[in-house]
């Protein structure tokens, strides 16, 4: 899930500080536990709101989780990018100009691409959940994304480039 990332980050964020003490377990192995109580009880409420059977439940969570693994991706390709454009444009150092036009329209292709993710994420959902049910979905999953970035500003936390992208 698109969720899964942003948790993650937060979850570790929060981990770590419990795992100084001893007997804790280690901070990574203790977010991903939290990363998953939290996707199972979001995954329960969506079931339960939407009214979904299990199929549909089980049919959202792999559309779902497919976009968010596609969309990491394209977060990594979209560091790349900057990273290269931030080498080329160095204050006193000539860029080069080709190199500079590429590492823009990576940037943009990868910006058009992970909005369309959105898009392509909808339509499949669609295929087997009413238009009311897709809205309810996005409205509750944006709700879960505000409050993990109030709890994150409320840590001094930043969420970086993904607070950003959050919001197609």
């Amino acid at each position: 899930m698109r969720i899964t990332l942003i948790v993650l980050g937060c979850l570790v964020a929060v981990a770590r500080p419990a795992a100084a003490q001893e007997g804790e377990p280690d901070p990574a192995a203790r977010a991903l536990e939290l990363r998953r109580q939290i996707e199972d009880r979001f995954t329960a409420r969506v079931q339960e709101e939407l009214r979904l059977s299990d199929q549909q439940a089980a049919r959202m969570r792999d559309v779902v989780g497919g976009y968010f693994v596609k969309r990491r991706s394209l977060e990594a390709e979209e560091r790349r990018a900057r990273q290269s454009l931030a080498g080329e444009l160095r204050p006193g150092i000539a860029a080069n100009k080709d190199s500079v036009a590429r590492f823009t329209d990576q940037l943009l292709d990868v910006r058009v691409r992970y909005a369309q993710s959105y898009k392509d994420e909808v339509r499949d959902l669609s295929a087997f959940l009413d238009p009311v049910q897709v809205a309810q979905f996005l409205i509750l999953r944006e709700r879960l994304l505000d409050r993990i970035r109030e709890a994150q500003e409320a840590r001094g936390g930043a969420a970086g480039p993904l607070r950003q992208r959050l919001r197609p």
